[in-house]
């Protein structure tokens, strides 16, 4: 589902400016997460899945989408050129 909704951003072209692919990457990440979250909540109860499978990983899963909105433009720049 992430690669769908990423996959769909770069089709229009979002892959090179760096809000508009944060803001795509953002929403898949939400999308992941909750689905995460929906199976975990099933086997572990939904207070658990929040504290263990969810909170933990927000800090880390926001840096790493800003440095790939970041860096993918970038690369794409550097293959612009001759």
């Amino acid at each position: 589902v992430m690669a769908a909704i990423v996959g769909w951003a770069a089709d229009r072209g979002w892959d090179r400016h760096p809000v508009k692919l944060f803001n795509a990457m953002l929403v898949a990440e939400i999308v992941m997460m909750a689905m995460g979250f929906a199976w975990l909540a099933l086997l572990i109860g939904p207070e658990k899945s929040w504290q263990f499978g969810v909170v933990p990983f927000i800090v880390g899963d926001l840096i790493k989408v800003g440095l790939a909105a970041s860096l993918v433009p970038a690369v794409w720049s550097l293959l612009k050129r001759p």
